[in-house]
């Protein structure tokens, strides 16, 4: 039993050095319509990390599923709170409603794996299985960490 506690600690650090990774690269992001975008993008990035190792745990038998509800609901709520900072976002290029457009595509996307994350830990017949949830929170990290880093 303690080896799967170790492994769930070692997990938990390094998602934990990876959300501080993201949030530190806030501070150095530019102002501006860009870099409130930019910064929304680091609070989806953060939210589906900690989605993704809730599942991951999920997968793995090794959470209960109090926590991982929980976990998702702060996650979902992060990013419906990203999603209505960017919508309210003014943008004054094609160049900026293009970011702002894209960006909210990936985040109504992270709003939709949450919930199927959520319907996967309450057990619904026809939610996708915790592995492909867990994937598709990964390639939505991914693209939002890149987002706020400046990548668009």
């Amino acid at each position: 039993m303690e080896a799967g506690h170790g492994s769930v600690g070692r997990t938990v650090a390094a998602w934990l050095v990876a959300s501080a990774a993201v949030l530190s690269s806030c501070a150095g992001l530019p102002g501006g319509t860009e870099g409130d975008l930019s910064r929304a993008a680091a609070q989806s990035a953060s939210a589906t990390a900690s989605a993704e190792l809730a599942m991951e745990l999920v997968a793995e038998h090794r959470t209960t599923r109090a926590h991982a509800v929980t976990v998702l609901s702060d996650a979902l709520d992060e990013v419906l709170a990203a999603y209505s900072a960017v919508a309210a976002v003014e943008v004054a290029t094609g160049k900026e409603a293009a970011h702002r457009a894209a960006l909210l595509d990936r985040i109504d996307a992270a709003a939709t794996v949450l919930g199927e994350a959520r319907a996967r830990t309450d057990a619904v017949a026809t939610a996708p299985s915790a592995a492909d949830v867990t994937g598709r929170l990964a390639d939505l990290t991914g693209y939002l960490s890149a987002f706020a880093e400046g990548s668009r």
